[in-house]
């Protein structure tokens, strides 16, 4: 499970190469016992990170690991809405699900075993106000369902100019989250203009359904069957709606820099979202081409690997072999559509004149059975006819 990762960035490391960006990129990285993403690593020196974790052996690793680097902090401490100290359940079986809630029985078969820590907590509000942080550009939250009390404990912070905020979340309801947890978090983003720009989430069976098939001797596949678990959400402004539409939000929109456009359109590109990127640097051309080409910048953005993906390049192979097999056999326009279907998880609609040359054919099940995401098996014996 992963929000889009642009390896390419050609546009982000074109600007830092360039010195176009005129300041730091600052992210503030909540629940960093793993470090930041690699998405990241294109800024170089211009990307500032405070990480947070209130996990002291791990934040010591983060330290040790980043000792020598420029711009990397990391501060041993939980954030919330309060300052102070609060009890941390800590996993030790797995570190990275501890909480600052104790968790519950769940119904998966998750190894639990809680100790109880306590640690200091802060707001990042208090933090931006003793200027112990700068004001952020994005901040990432997985902190395993604390995120509602980090949000509100930086409302001050989104309000300076947090152009993105990524965040884990999940659609369970529960005393704390009586509209669900995911619905909380989108309200609060919203309130700060910021929308939903992407979602990844996993599955997870039920732990009777795998004792079922463990039953049978069938080894369960994990991500194939159960209800969306973890869901993690990208946000962000969408800086063209707010000039076109500004009715369509209840407030104002704040004012954005050049420099702040160019930082939005970087976190598009680091996302993969290269086609709201170079929307924008179209939208806004007037304004960004004070600053850097335009049509340059168009012409880094207009990447079509910037979501490389093993499948894509072989549905890529499988239309040239389609084309170049159409002389020779009947593979009708509808076969190329049939395709397309299948790689934007769609279901074909195959018609009775539609046929494809069988080895082609079976390299198509063979690449879809093996990679494709798509689980219905009533799809491929519609294909296998």
């Amino acid at each position: 499970m992963e929000l889009g990762y642009n390896r390419n960035a050609r546009f982000t490391k074109w600007v830092v190469s360039a010195g176009l960006l005129t300041e730091p990129f600052v992210l503030i990285d909540v629940g960093a016992q793993d470090g930041e993403h690699l998405r990241w690593r294109p800024l170089g020196d211009c990307l500032v990170v405070h990480g947070f974790d209130p996990i002291e052996e791990g934040v010591q690793k983060l330290v040790e690991a980043n000792r020598g680097r420029p711009n990397r902090y990391y501060h041993c401490m939980a954030l919330g809405n309060t300052d102070g100290e609060a009890i941390l359940y800590f996993n030790p079986a797995n570190p990275t699900s501890s909480s600052m809630y104790q968790q519950g029985v769940n119904r998966f078969d998750i190894e639990r075993s809680e100790h109880h820590r306590t640690v200091p907590i802060r707001r990042l509000d208090t933090l931006l106000s003793d200027g112990l942080i700068p004001r952020a550009d994005c901040i990432k939250a997985d902190v395993e369902g604390f995120e509602r009390d980090v949000l509100l404990g930086a409302q001050a912070l989104l309000r300076a100019g947090v152009l993105g905020l990524q965040a884990e979340t999940n659609f369970g309801v529960s005393p704390t989250y009586p509209e669900s947890h995911f619905v909380t978090i989108v309200e609060i983003a919203l309130q700060n203009h910021l929308v939903v720009f992407d979602v990844a989430f996993n599955r997870i069976p039920r732990a009777s359904f795998q004792h079922a098939l463990l039953a049978n001797g069938i080894i369960p596949e994990l991500d194939a069957v159960g209800r969306p678990a973890t869901v993690d959400v990208l946000f962000a402004r969408d800086i063209i709606d707010e000039a076109d539409h500004p009715e369509n939000y209840e407030t104002p929109a704040p004012d954005l820099s050049v420099g702040q456009l160019i930082k939005s359109i970087i976190l598009c590109e680091l996302y993969a979202l290269n086609d709201v990127a170079l929307d924008t640097v179209k939208r806004f051309a007037p304004r960004i081409g004070a600053e850097l080409d335009v049509d340059r910048a168009v012409a880094l953005l207009a990447d079509p690997e910037c979501v490389p993906s093993q499948l894509h390049a072989e549905v890529r192979a499988l239309h040239a072999e389609l084309r170049a097999t159409s002389r020779t056999a009947l593979c009708t326009k509808a076969s190329i559509r049939a395709v397309n279907k299948l790689a934007n998880n769609g279901t074909p609609a195959l018609g009775k004149a539609t046929a494809f040359p069988n080895p082609v054919m079976t390299a198509l099940l063979s690449t879809f059975r093996s990679s494709s995401p798509l689980k219905s098996s009533r799809l491929f014996s519609t294909l296998d006819h």
